[in-house]
């Protein structure tokens, strides 16, 4: 039984009654599109900030408001990521903007060959430097959209960052991606090369897009703020988080924890659930939406498997459940076509655990069940096995999972694993080597057992996203 069980069980007590259930559907097929067919994809800012000569060394990545003036300098930093986008080519690109204010001067957007800028570290101290200007307009009207041609710039997929500067001593006010609705946009129109299916793109936004294998996950805990304190200690770990003691609802937060993790080549995030009503599950639809407009999706660890053994009934009610209200939003990962859960188990679980899964799962779920020994000779399989063991540096089993873990230092307890870099290091090659179809981060945000590779002052690095997704962004 893992340490945090403590925090664990008490969230149990807010558990709601069960629900009724629908059946699961199925997704169309795509169509071939004919010869030069046209379509203009909307791609939403991962990241963006901006940094101000006044004040140097302050970060303003929260901000609702961008901001470009030339007295005092300020300039506005913007990063996307174009994907999905396979067998077309790019026709055009537009930086769309939403002006908050005005100017008789207007903007322009100029290159930045350096990605690995952050949104919560950049400053006008460590900015990297402008490149060449792209394009630019001749003024800026408050309350309206600016279209910038960056098709020169932007010629194929991948990571794009603009920086946005003005020459006037007229501060101009821009919506950042904290701005609903407003957020800063690239939009991309292609035209079909051949006569072969048109792929869907990737559009974060509406779209069912979704990662291949292998993919890279890792598993997130949206418990805080309640768990920072537990058996009265506050806070709960021996680690000082980058973002502070923050809480699971502020959409910023998780705005900036999804840009940390794509950062580190992660496509998907395994949150923690404690079923229907929970204190976890009432945060699942923010986290779903912090993920609109980029290609980072979510998935669900069922956690109550790990206190006993429940029924075929309760299962399939929580299937249902998590089918309906979170299944087939376009921002939750699915595996052709199916929602994926991770099931968390006890050290006493066996093939039976295995039986009420496949029993239980008539809704099309992608089931992933946490291994024991003998799981590959059970008669019920699921779709997929994992272990979770982050006191273990590196786990694989077989072509289906790898899993490793930079450190497990539990509250109040001796180092069960000690971190070390170097070592972490080597388990991502080798995970990356491996070519298994989950390759698995023990954890992003575990704090209390001391497993998270979420930026912490211990493990601080230059680019602002600490050393552990360092390692992760240099392998992907």
């Amino acid at each position: 039984m893992r340490a945090r069980k403590i925090y664990r069980y008490a969230s149990l007590l807010i558990v709601a009654v069960l629900l009724a259930g629908t059946i699961f559907t199925t997704h169309a097929s795509v169509a071939a599109a004919p010869l030069n067919a046209t379509g203009a994809v909307t791609f939403r800012a991962v990241a963006d900030t901006f940094v101000n000569q006044s004040t140097p060394s302050t970060n303003y990545g929260s901000n609702t408001a961008l901001h470009a003036d030339n007295s005092p300098v300020q300039r506005t930093y913007i990063r996307f990521t174009v994907s999905g986008l396979s067998s077309t080519t790019i026709q055009s690109a537009k930086l769309r903007i939403y002006a908050n204010s005005g100017s008789p001067t207007g903007i322009s957007a100029r290159s930045l060959a350096n990605n690995t800028w952050s949104e919560t570290g950049l400053t006008y101290s460590n900015a990297p430097a402008a490149g060449t200007t792209i394009t630019s307009c001749q003024t800026v009207s408050k309350g309206s959209w600016i279209s910038l041609d960056v098709s020169s710039y932007v010629k194929s997929q991948g990571t794009y960052s603009f920086v946005v500067t003005t020459s006037s001593a007229t501060n101009v006010s821009l919506a950042s991606r904290e701005t609903s609705g407003n957020d800063p946009q690239l939009v991309v129109t292609t035209a079909q090369t051949s006569n072969t299916p048109n792929p869907t793109p990737t559009p974060p936004s509406g779209s069912d897009w979704q990662p291949s294998f292998p993919i890279r996950a890792t598993f997130y805990y949206p418990w805080f703020p309640q768990a920072w304190t537990q058996q009265g200690i506050y806070p709960y770990t021996n680690y000082t988080p980058k973002l502070g003691y923050y809480s699971n609802t502020d959409q910023s937060i998780i705005k900036k924890h999804i840009d940390m993790m794509q950062y580190g080549h992660i496509n998907a995030a395994i949150a923690s659930w404690w079923g229907q009503g929970s204190q976890e599950d009432s945060k699942i639809a923010g986290l779903l939406s912090a993920s609109a407009g980029t290609n980072f999706r979510w998935a669900l660890y069922y956690e109550n498997e790990s206190l006993g053994n429940p029924s075929v009934s309760q299962i399939h009610s929580d299937l249902v459940y998590i089918h309906d209200k979170y299944g087939t939003n376009p921002n939750f990962l699915r595996v052709g076509g199916k929602f994926v859960v991770f099931v968390y188990s006890d050290g006493g679980d066996a093939c039976g655990m295995a039986d009420r899964w496949k029993q239980a799962n008539t809704v099309g779920a992608y089931i992933v069940l946490k291994v024991f020994p003998g799981y590959g000779s059970c008669t019920s399989q699921p779709n997929s096995w994992h272990q979770y063991s982050p006191a273990v540096a590196a786990d694989q089993q077989g072509s289906l999972s790898y899993a490793i873990s930079p450190g497990f230092w539990l509250k109040g307890n001796n180092v069960r694993l000690a971190r070390d870099i170097t070592r972490w290091n080597q388990n991502v090659r080798d995970m990356v080597a491996s070519g298994a179809n989950w390759q698995l981060v023990e954890t992003f945000s575990e704090w209390g057992e001391g497993t998270a590779v979420e930026p912490a002052t211990q493990w601080a690095s230059a680019s602002g996203y600490g050393q552990y997704l360092d390692a992760l962004h240099a392998n992907p």
